[in-house]
């Protein structure tokens, strides 16, 4: 059986950042997945603004960067399912308004509009989905609230609304997703 293949991207927030750069390393350890982490432009920027660029590739062997919407090409691959995962997270309220009006002028957009048509599923995290104020960090570690606007709101639903993508809405969801998924794959090769 080959190895249980992840793409984990990122975009351009910092909410949980830290906690998804220590679960893709726990991840990695207790599974031995296969794990790409692939930023957006804005994404590699606020990951280097947190200081955790040598956390994030020192967690993680294959870290790709927007050069464009199809460099590095991986919408392609993600089309055909050639994945066995396709996650999001942190989004940012810009990439979760472009992926409702379908605009793919990122990597990230592009490779998640390329997925859904080609009939897979892409597991999103916004970052801004709840009614209540969120409690983030500063790049210097100190709290941060941001409110969350009616428009983000309303971006949300529209989300949740769409074929091919489901919205995950706790952080403590993504690992149980992913240990469900590396069972269901080590399932399919023993039948």
């Amino acid at each position: 059986m080959s190895k249980f293949s992840l793409i984990w991207a990122i975009t351009g927030t910092g909410f949980l950042l830290q906690e998804s750069i220590d679960l893709m390393k726990e991840l990695q350890e207790d599974y031995n997945i296969k794990l790409t982490a692939m930023l957006s432009k804005e994404g590699a920027a606020v990951v280097k603004w947190y200081k955790m660029w040598l956390a994030l590739t020192k967690a993680v062997e294959n870290v790709k960067v927007e050069k464009t919407p199809n460099i590095p090409f991986y919408a392609g691959p993600l089309q055909l399912g050639k994945y066995d995962l396709f996650l999001v997270a942190p989004v940012s309220a810009n990439t979760i308004a472009k992926i409702v009006y379908g605009i793919a002028d990122t990597l990230i957009t592009n490779c998640v509009a390329q997925a859904i048509k080609g009939g897979q599923l892409v597991y999103i995290f916004p970052s801004d989905q709840d009614i209540e104020p969120i409690i983030t960090s500063r790049p210097d570690g100190t709290p941060l609230v941001l409110k969350i606007r009616d428009i983000e709101l309303e971006n949300i639903k529209k989300l949740k609304s769409m074929e091919g993508i489901v919205v995950i809405s706790d952080f403590s969801e993504i690992k149980i997703l992913i240990i469900q998924k590396i069972k269901e794959k080590a399932e399919k090769a023993t039948i």
